[in-house]
């Protein structure tokens, strides 16, 4: 067993500062491939990651051998010597108040099993096939772990929490081609639904048999929650501190000004219960909290870890936003909850003539400095006279995303989770479409 505070005292003795990031994890995982049950597999992680501060310098290392952590703690410390000082960099003081989050851990799944997880495998792809059509690619993935995190500062602080992921996409004869769709569904309890995610994706590609070419035009689009999540990604990097003091947010100077739909809000809040990023303290350690980040379309503030709040020249603070990819890494910028709303709604049944988009491939090739993209739609669809009509062959989207934002609306009262957003479909009021030939 691991003494965490002889670790810590021994640290002491040798740094300003030291940290023991703690990261121990049980996971279950089958995947799909075609009609079959592929890869199945358990493992169990324990690995710890050592940060320290020494004259202003940081250092860090990790290991998964517990016997060997006083090697680590030394290659921690020799690392700090190779980079250099930073009066910025700094660690969490023991003068919070951590509140626990409801709904981060399911006891059902201390029982999951790799046979369940099989079985709920095997299910999907019977449901699929009676369906009329072909699964592709899929599965489950359940976890359970805790993260502790401890700091010479005197902070201890530790939460278990569980997860629960599945997925399936498919396609069915279309021709000479196939049509193909996908669903899946996350969170922290056992609750996927088999039927729903199958029902899904197979009516999507049912659906989209026999496309056919659209118009060039500038048109009305709802995009779905996946494609309004991947166009989004751009104009939510430009609320990230790290981007604003490097130059690379085209929001570095619009502090309380206008840069979205005076109809649209956007929160970051790692405390919502049973939300999939909520936690109990951001990867940092600081408690999490909720932060109006654009209020009425008007600009509040950015995210912060605490480096990077003590970089500002304003006066500003953590907003808990430090995440890290697990006991490997140090910590960095990230979102919890992004959560989306609007107070205008625009549906489906108000659209004359215009087109619905589930998916969209290319987002990443964004501009993210002006917004500009050109994507191709994926899984789309005309609508006409406030119905959903005729499938669409290829067609590509282009526009910006930050002008989108000023007149955008939502599509549905209802949201999706997808990774951190919390997002409905969203409403666009004029994207350039270009058919194809």
């Amino acid at each position: 067993m691991m003494n965490i505070d002889a670790i810590i005292d021994a640290l002491t003795n040798k740094v300003d500062c030291a940290e023991l990031y703690i990261e121990e994890e049980e996971s279950t995982d089958v995947e799909i491939l075609n009609d079959k049950v592929n890869t199945a597999k358990q493992e169990n992680i324990k690995g710890v990651g050592i940060r320290v501060i020494k004259d202003n310098r940081q250092g860090f290392a990790y290991t998964t051998n517990l016997d060997r952590i006083d090697v680590t703690a030394n290659q921690a410390i020799m690392n700090a010597t190779l980079n250099a000082p930073d009066e910025n960099i700094s660690m969490v003081e023991n003068n919070h108040e951590y509140k626990k989050v409801n709904g981060l851990y399911d006891k059902k799944l201390e029982d999951f099993q790799l046979r369940d997880a099989i079985e709920f495998s095997n299910n999907l792809i019977d449901l699929v096939k009676e369906r009329k059509c072909n699964p592709t690619s899929g599965g489950i993935g359940v976890a359970k772990g805790t993260v502790t995190i401890v700091n010479s500062n005197g902070v201890n602080v530790s939460e278990s929490t569980t997860s629960c992921a599945s997925s399936i996409e498919v396609n069915v004869a279309d021709g000479a081609v196939v049509s193909s769709a996908y669903y899946f569904d996350a969170g922290h309890e056992y609750n996927v639904d088999s039927q729903m995610l199958v029902d899904k994706a197979t009516t999507l590609a049912l659906n989209s048999r026999g496309a056919q070419a659209t118009t060039t035009r500038d048109s009305e689009v709802i995009l779905d929650c996946n494609a309004a999540r991947s166009l989004l990604s751009t104009f939510f990097s430009a609320l990230n501190s790290e981007n604003k003091q490097r130059g690379r947010s085209c929001f570095k100077d619009k502090l309380n000004e206008k840069v979205a739909s005076e109809n649209f809000t956007l929160i970051d809040d790692g405390t919502i219960p049973g939300a999939l990023c909520s936690s109990i303290c951001d990867d940092e350690a600081m408690p999490s909290e909720k932060t109006v980040l654009i209020e009425d379309g008007i600009l509040k503030s950015f995210i912060y870890d605490i480096y990077h709040a003590n970089k500002e020249e304003e006066d500003v603070k953590s907003t808990a936003n430090a995440v890290r990819s697990g006991y490997t890494s140090v910590p960095s910028i990230g979102f919890s909850n992004l959560k989306l709303e609007f107070s205008d709604l625009n549906t489906v049944s108000d659209i004359t003539n215009g087109i619905m988009v589930d998916n969209v491939m290319g987002a990443h090739t964004a501009n993210p400095i002006t917004g500009d993209f050109s994507v191709e739609a994926r899984n789309a669809f005309e609508i006409k006279n406030g119905e959903v009509t005729t499938p669409i062959k290829k067609a590509m989207l282009s526009g910006n995303i930050f002008d989108i934002m000023k007149e955008s609306s939502a599509a549905s009262n209802k949201t999706r989770q997808l990774g951190s957003c919390i997002i409905p479909p969203i409403y666009v009021k004029s994207l350039r479409v270009i058919g194809s030939i």
